[in-house]
């Protein structure tokens, strides 16, 4: 997670002056700059990777939501968590070779 406190700010104006300088930087050290104009934060500077990670991260977490709110899927893990604890589950080699793992 990206603490904006944490992270290097940098003025509209020396990002033109140096905007070379501080891709290579972003690209090399894989730590987020803050620009600021007017001295508010407005946008920060990342690398692709960062923003393909943060991407995925958005991704799941909706699918671990849409999950959340399904109450089916919640009671039958919770059955089925209920079962393993009485040792009625399944056993991961009896599921690979239902699947044909």
């Amino acid at each position: 997670m990206i603490n904006a406190l944490s992270l290097p700010y940098v003025g509209t104006h020396e990002l033109r002056k140096d905007l070379t300088k501080m891709l290579k930087n972003v690209k090399k050290t894989d730590e987020p700059v803050i620009i600021t104009k007017d001295g508010k934060p407005a946008a920060i500077l990342t690398s692709i990777e960062n923003y393909k990670d943060l991407h995925e991260m958005i991704d799941e977490l909706k699918i671990a939501i849409k999950e959340l709110a399904d109450r089916d899927y919640i009671k039958t893990l919770l059955t089925q968590k209920k079962q393993i604890k009485l040792g009625e589950g399944t056993t991961a080699k009896d599921l690979y070779k239902q699947l044909g793992i």
